[in-house]
């Protein structure tokens, strides 16, 4: 009896292990008590339901295992030293917030576990490999765009279109006085610069601001045609609402946080119409054939739409996908590093859900048909429009119906 029970056990054993070899241990990393960690779980949960029943990556099936970093440093550390140590997971995929990322790097650096992050977009996290390569080689920004590529497509929106189409020569900023915030800012400045427009006013104003009339004065009492504002946080609508309110005769764009969501319109009474907001490389635009089916896809699943860390964070078990026919080991993580640093998901294209091609320190190559910002403007209730790059476009871009801008011949 005892070697039947014994023999048994055995087997069980032995069947536990071999599932086991048959997956991979995947973990995931984000604020999941906020929205952004919602975001992160959703997108992640329906790329692996959908590898998982197209036969996995590599003939293995996904396991997910979620840990919360609260998007706080010493969370982002406790979460990514337990998936790699008691979960022993084969890859990280997640995070929100730089200062966590950045936080957690040294420590994760020792178990050389690949991560494929998606919302930590300061220029140091990926400039820690260009300083350092062996040892933080492992890591890839999926997402978003750091945020002087974030500054950039503000900028390229500015020179490229509205210059050109209306005589744009004079742009101010307005933005939240965070780093993150002022390096989107100062990088739309320096390409407007370049492009030989004056940077007529700067303000940037302290989280919890509610009163925006005397800045906007200045703005335009200065000349501006074009604010450039780079406003992360919930503040953003206090700030489009009193644009609106005041009717002030300068178009606004640039990063607004809140109004990247469906949400936007009855958070602003529907006072976000003409607000133009550059989304971090996403949106529901037809960025590849499979970005809008995503979109529906999600609504039908989980009741909400995505959010701008949806679209990198869905992307990351693809990437591993289309990497994984690469690597002949698959035991062998730098094989799996050179194979991911191949990945390219193009703008126009036929994989992924955003573009992502990784330039030579894993950040997202900017330009062409590589990542870019998408330009939005809310036009109406239920109608956020693409409107640049144009060839991506879903509708073309308004003049605030208040502001008397003529088209240049």
């Amino acid at each position: 009896m005892k070697k039947v029970l014994l023999m048994s056990l055995l087997v069980a054993l032995i069947a536990v292990s071999s599932f086991a070899a048959n997956v991979w241990k995947i973990g995931v990393v984000g604020p999941f008590q906020q929205e952004t960690g919602e975001w992160i779980k959703q997108a992640v949960e329906l790329a692996a339901e959908e590898i998982n029943a197209d036969g996995g990556i590599a003939g293995r099936q996904i396991e997910l295992i979620f840990q919360d970093s609260e998007a706080k440093a010493e969370k982002m550390i406790t979460a990514v030293q337990k998936l790699c140590t008691r979960e022993n997971v084969d890859f990280i995929v997640g995070g929100m917030s730089s200062g966590a990322v950045l936080g957690a790097m040294d420590r994760w650096a020792r178990y050389k576990t690949i991560w494929l992050g998606t919302g930590a977009a300061s220029i140091n996290v990926t400039n820690n490999i260009a300083e350092d390569y062996d040892r933080y080689k492992y890591y890839f920004r999926v997402g978003t765009l750091d945020s002087i590529s974030q500054g950039t497509s503000t900028g390229d929106f500015i020179t490229n279109y509205l210059q050109p189409k209306y005589g744009i020569s004079k742009v101010a900023i307005i933005a939240v006085d965070l780093v993150y915030s002022k390096e989107i800012a100062e990088e739309a400045a320096r390409v407007c610069e370049e492009s030989g427009m004056d940077i007529v006013y700067r303000d940037y104003f302290p989280m919890g601001t509610t009163d925006y009339s005397a800045t906007f004065k200045k703005a335009v009492d200065a000349g501006a045609q074009v604010i450039i504002n780079s406003i992360v946080t919930d503040d953003g609508i206090a700030f489009v609402k009193q644009w609106y309110d005041l009717k002030v005769d300068a178009a606004i764009v640039g990063p607004v946080g809140p109004a990247l969501k469906p949400e936007f319109y009855d958070q602003t009474g529907g006072k976000c119409i003409f607000e133009t907001s550059a989304y971090p490389n996403g949106g529901p635009a037809p960025l590849t054939k499979n970005t809008l089916k995503f979109v529906e896809d999600h609504i039908a699943k989980f009741g909400n739409n995505p959010g701008f860390i949806s679209y990198p964070a869905y992307n990351t078990l693809y990437v591993l996908k289309e990497a994984a026919a690469n690597v002949k080991d698959i035991n062998n993580t730098d094989e799996w590093i050179k194979a991911i640093e191949q990945v390219e998901f193009k703008l126009g294209g036929d994989k992924g859900v955003a573009p992502v091609v990784f330039d030579e320190n894993h950040s997202l190559k900017y330009g062409g048909d590589a990542a870019r910002g998408i330009i939005f403007q809310w036009q109406g209730e239920d109608s956020w429009e693409a409107v640049y790059p144009e060839e991506y476009a879903t509708g073309k871009w308004v003049v605030p119906e208040w502001m008397d801008w003529e088209v240049q011949e």
